[in-house]
């Protein structure tokens, strides 16, 4: 008995290490009574579940935009910064401006339609950018999404009504980047304080930030319905124009104002689920895929998320002692035709672990995956997830549940508002599949 006990773990650790798809399902091992099998019946009760807020500053990233999501509503997002400069900037006083203008260049990210013209405002702060802090509760559970301090996307900073400058233009992020020109009286301000300089505003970035222009909101009309494109927050810049005598010729030059403080530049994101399946959804409310047509969400930004349950796998094994898992596969499949090119859905998705609360409490092994497409016939695009290490431990636990896990998208949550839509077990076109690979020896 030891002997069979002892080869059947040696089998167990091989298959461990191999690829269980290339492995025949069902093999019997002549002599030895091992047999290989194959299930993926399992239940996975899915539910959309609403987070309260997610941090989304210092993701590199612009999010600016608004459209319709015919499963999710509207959703829209503004972004606020600090400006500054690389080096001090003090022209001769026989200098002479000539305009001014904001630059933004894309990242060549985006969601929604980008034919349609989008008016964009450009709004002066009135208040200096305060970060929240979390409270000092130890006991207090947060999500991997807010678990510190920061700017999150429903965070604001008061700025003045009347905007610097608005501008009709076309989003259109397949090209290098968006050009607003500036008021002649806005630039030659900004010029004439810093040929004088006595408080010292153009020469020390603290000061300016502090002591004179707190920074930039920059919005789009509320009445958009187009699409949310990203920039690239290192690149944008305000550039001043103007001309300096050279010898007896003055000679065009530039100086740039480009975002500071990476970590106080954070992008507002809203949503309004008002006439879809999730109107008047509470925060950490779980919402049945059955009660949303069988389909279930996952939206970045917005903190929508997806959570898995495993009903009926810890009483499988716990029925049947003989069995030993060789590899797990959660297989999460976006349902067929929602992906178009304008509404790609997130390229990488996480698992997290959470409990009764709903909440993402932590990262699991094997929880991480990149979507592979079908491109061909576009019906075998998925996540995968190898999920034995997670499977192996649930089953090994003394709980009679296996842990739930929420399927969320991966870091900082201010990088864009792609969405997925997933099957339901119930939903015949894209249902998620947990497969289990074991082996055990036959009577």
């Amino acid at each position: 008995m030891r002997g069979r006990f002892f080869f059947l773990m040696i089998v167990v650790l091989f298959f461990s290490c191999e690829d269980p798809t290339t492995l025949p399902v069902s093999k019997v091992f002549n002599g030895n009574k091992l047999q290989t099998a194959y299930i993926d019946t399992f239940s996975v009760i899915t539910s959309t579940v609403q987070l309260d807020t997610v941090l989304t500053n210092n993701s590199g990233t612009m999010l600016l935009g608004r459209y319709h999501d015919d499963q999710l509503g509207f959703v829209s997002s503004s972004t606020y910064f600090q400006l500054g400069y690389a080096g001090a900037f003090r022209p001769d006083i026989r200098s002479k401006f000539d305009s001014i203008a904001l630059i933004l260049p894309y990242n060549h990210t985006y969601t929604g339609d980008t034919t349609n013209a989008v008016n964009i405002s450009v709004y002066r702060l009135t208040q200096q950018m305060q970060p929240r802090l979390l409270p000092p509760i130890v006991e207090l559970k947060t999500s991997v999404f807010n678990n510190g301090s920061g700017f999150y996307n429903s965070s604001k900073v008061q700025y003045n009504p009347t905007p610097i400058v608005s501008a009709s233009v076309k989003l259109t992020p397949h090209r290098d980047s968006i050009y607003i020109k500036m008021p002649q009286a806005f630039g030659a301000n900004w010029f004439s304080l810093a040929q004088q300089d006595s408080g010292k505003l153009f020469s020390s970035v603290v000061n300016f930030v502090t002591k004179y222009f707190y920074g930039l909101h920059i919005d789009v009309d509320p009445s958009t319905n187009a699409c949310v494109v990203g920039f690239k927050a290192n690149k944008m810049k305000i550039r001043l124009y103007y001309r300096q005598l050279s010898g007896d010729i003055y000679k065009a030059a530039h100086t740039d104002f480009m975002m500071v403080n990476p970590g106080y530049q954070f992008n507002h994101i809203e949503y309004d689920r008002s006439g879809t399946g999730l109107a008047g959804t509470k925060v950490l409310q779980r919402v049945s895929t059955e009660s949303t047509n069988n389909i279930g969400f996952v939206q970045t930004g917005t903190g929508l998320v997806t959570r898995l349950d495993f009903p009926s796998l810890k009483s499988f094994f716990s029925l049947n002692n003989g069995i030993v898992i060789s590899a797990a596969y959660l297989d999460i499949s976006p349902i067929k035709g929602s992906y178009e090119k304008n509404f790609l859905p997130p390229s990488s998705l996480n698992l997290y672990a959470t409990d009764g609360s709903s909440i993402p409490l932590t990262n699991i092994i094997g929880g991480s995956a990149n979507i592979a497409y079908d491109h061909e016939y576009g019906v075998n695009t998925y996540y995968r997830y190898q999920l034995f290490t997670f499977i192996f431990g649930q089953l090994k636990s003394s709980t009679g549940y296996v842990t739930p896990l929420i399927l969320a998208p991966v870091g900082n949550q201010g990088n864009g508002v792609q969405r997925l839509y997933l099957g339901g077990r119930f939903n015949s076109q894209a249902k998620i599949k947990l497969k289990i690979y074991y082996t055990y020896v036959l009577n």
